[in-house]
């Protein structure tokens, strides 16, 4: 496939709406003004990712291709390793172990000066969070764009973690306390938030998911701690009475903190997925040998080890950006899998995979890419054109502009 290379004023021409300069309709002869079956059928030769170039013709073929981008197809960001400026590569990973249908790039992604950012996640709508000090990058690594939100404290050496399945992030400031990032009305608003005794600033937020309204945190400790959005402000982190996960998790039974697991909403309810490495051979990486997951039973305040998913679902998770889908909405995935993204540690170069939960063993494990060492960090997103990031963001009532948009 062709690379897709992104161009800086991409989204801002999506998003003004381009009628053709005559009018458009059919009787005109024009391409914009086609109807829409035929427009469908025209792009439906190219894939969603290559159209994407075609979204300035007009507004039919914008609202087109973006309908396609928001049909839910899973893909991999990666980004490389050793390189002067930082650059990235979207993969249409296979379904499969099919040696032959190994991932191949769709697009170089992000040569932009982004030297001294660490990637993070991924939010809902597909753009990617990478962090310097007090300065988060928010970017849309199909069309290139970005915009940033400054914080106003410094960063714990945690990073901002953002939340599956909502358009937030949490920020954990050194001696201050916990903020809540939260993109609502079309800008970005800072939510101080009000903690329970005992709380942890130095351990926070691990990991956290979006459920009917709730905000779901796992604290580095393995307790769960809930956050309703539609209550008055100010918003309130409250302890659930379940206890810390690591008294069930066994592969890390005995440690103090979570690593390298996931938490994400699945058919309204809450899931932990966590790793179970094989047992590292001396100059080895770390790799991967399977997957414990548990189901969050709120009302009974207990966690409930699941052996099989509901609903022929799938789970992609990678950290920070993690989903469950129904394998029949994307086209060879495999039920009861785990699509999962193997960056385990900073010596270890980065992989993806396939867990089966029915035959309980890894179908297929690879580096991303196919070249070992190449790529340091890969996150699963759902592609799409528009990144939903305001010219403006408020914080304690003060408006800081957002570049790049």
């Amino acid at each position: 496939m062709e690379p897709i290379k992104p161009t800086p004023t991409l989204t801002s021409k999506i998003c003004i709406q381009h009628e053709p300069a005559d009018g458009g309709d059919a009787a005109s002869g024009t391409i914009g003004g086609l109807p829409f079956h035929l427009t469908e059928e025209i792009l439906r030769c190219v894939s969603p990712l290559d159209s994407v170039r075609l979204a300035t013709v007009c507004r039919s073929w914008a609202a087109t291709i973006s309908e396609r981008l928001a049909r839910p197809t899973p893909h991999l960001f990666a980004l490389e390793v050793l390189h002067e400026h930082p650059r990235g590569a979207i993969f249409s990973v296979p379904v499969d172990d099919n040696e032959e249908d190994s991932p191949a790039p769709a697009m170089p992604a992000m040569g932009w000066h982004a030297e001294c950012f660490e990637l993070c996640g991924a939010s809902s709508s597909g753009s990617l969070s990478f962090v310097n000090g007090s300065h988060v990058l928010l970017v849309n690594p199909v069309t290139g764009a970005s915009g940033s939100v400054q914080i106003s404290a410094s960063i714990s050496r945690t990073g901002p973690k953002l939340c599956t399945g909502a358009e937030a992030f949490f920020i954990t400031e050194f001696h201050r306390g916990v903020s809540l990032w939260w993109w609502c009305s079309d800008e970005w608003s800072e939510q101080k938030l009000l903690l329970p005794q005992g709380f942890e600033i130095y351990h926070a937020i691990a990991l956290s998911a979006y459920s009917g309204g709730v905000l779901y945190a796992l604290e580095f400790s393995g307790l769960v701690y809930t956050m309703d959005t539609q209550a008055p402000l100010p918003w309130r982190l409250t302890r659930l009475r379940a206890p810390s996960i690591l008294e069930q998790y066994s592969p890390i039974f005995g440690y103090r903190f979570i690593r390298n697991c996931h938490l994400l909403e699945s058919e309204d309810e809450v899931m932990f997925v966590g790793p179970v490495f094989a047992t590292k051979e001396p100059g080895c990486p770390k790799s991967i040998c399977g997957f414990e997951v548990y189901r969050l039973d709120v009302h009974g305040a207990r966690w409930v080890k699941v052996e099989r998913l509901a609903g022929e679902q799938a789970l992609f998770v990678s950290d920070q950006s993690s989903f469950a889908l129904h394998a029949s909405e994307v086209p060879g995935c495999m039920s009861n899998c785990i699509y999962f993204v193997g960056d385990v540690d900073e010596c270890s170069f980065s992989t993806w995979g396939i867990y089966s939960m029915v035959e309980r063993k890894v179908l297929f494990q690879s580096p991303v890419g196919g070249l070992p060492g190449k790529y340091k960090a890969a996150r699963w997103f759902f592609p799409g054109v528009v990144m939903p990031l305001a010219r403006q963001c408020t914080n304690l009532g003060q408006r800081r502009k957002i570049n790049g948009l």
